[in-house]
């Protein structure tokens, strides 16, 4: 445990990142084997939430080593904290809805189609369709907000903040965020339908939405729920499979919008820091 520690605290990103896609893509690439029919044997759909525990592992771990018990249970309260944070949640959870329907529009253009849009499906996945909606909400919270947000609000963004002010930090998490997605795009029927613009699209959304969650990390006082819930939330929106395959790019193209406002509020105005973030100190 000593060496452990030792090797965390000199290179604490370097460890988090590496131990985040370890963990992720050992359960991703053989999902992506058998999706793409590259072996005999079937891989359950389910190693995809499996995988996105990934980064929230690799937070407990590197906090758990620079900072013992105290930070984990630091970690594990913002995670729970709501109070006083009403503003945040209605933005976490008006936000994704609004987008779409900015975005229904553009999609339809960009499909170049006159059906007409499936709002029996809204909330439904066609990657897991055999769950009932609200299990699926929930295994969205659970394994893609907190899975995810754990890893890149919990400690990378704000461990980044030590060192560069905030938006060079949220542009260094998008970069990591972006490159752990990489397996998914053989995996999930969403990305998997994309043009190939719109993996430049995707790169692009991650990039404006680091600064959405930069921004909605400080406006929710540090609290990780609000990230989690607005995650998971607009991964739910966007992937609802409402018969427009442009819609995942649609979407990015309407969070664009909402992160370049974003970005004017984070360049020209100071929003105070949480303070009950243990990896700030480091």
């Amino acid at each position: 445990m000593a060496s452990l520690r030792a090797v965390v605290a000199r290179r604490p990103v370097l460890a988090f990142v590496c131990l985040a896609f370890v963990l992720s893509w050992s359960a991703w690439i053989p999902l992506l084997a058998s999706v793409q029919g590259w072996v005999s044997w079937h891989a359950s759909p389910y190693l995809h939430q499996i995988g996105a525990l990934g980064p929230a592992v690799a937070a407990v771990v590197v906090i758990g080593a620079l900072f013992g018990r105290p930070g984990i249970g630091d970690l594990l309260m913002r995670c729970v904290a709501w109070r006083g944070r009403g503003r945040a949640f209605a933005f976490a959870l008006g936000t994704p809805v609004a987008l779409l329907v900015v975005a229904l529009p553009m999609a339809r253009w960009l499909d170049g189609s006159g059906s007409g849009v499936r709002w029996s499906q809204f909330g439904h996945s066609a990657e897991f369709a055999a769950l009932p909606v609200v299990v699926y909400w929930a295994i969205n919270l659970v394994f893609y907000g907190f899975g995810e947000e754990l890893g890149w609000r919990g400690f990378l963004q704000p461990h980044l903040e030590g060192r560069w002010p905030v938006v060079t930090a949220a542009n260094v998490v998008s970069l990591v965020w972006a490159a752990w997605h990489i397996p998914l795009f053989g995996i999930t029927p969403s990305y998997r339908a994309m043009p190939l613009i719109g993996f430049v699209g995707f790169y692009f959304s991650i990039w404006v939405a680091s600064w959405i969650f930069a921004w909605l990390l400080r406006f929710g006082r540090g609290s990780l729920l609000v990230v989690a819930v607005f995650h998971a939330w607009f991964d739910v929106v966007t992937n609802s499979p409402l018969s427009l395959s442009a819609l995942p790019t649609a979407m990015g193209v309407a969070l664009t919008v909402v992160g370049l406002l974003i970005l004017r509020v984070l360049l020209r105005a100071e929003v105070p820091r949480p303070t009950d973030d243990p990896s700030s100190a480091a």
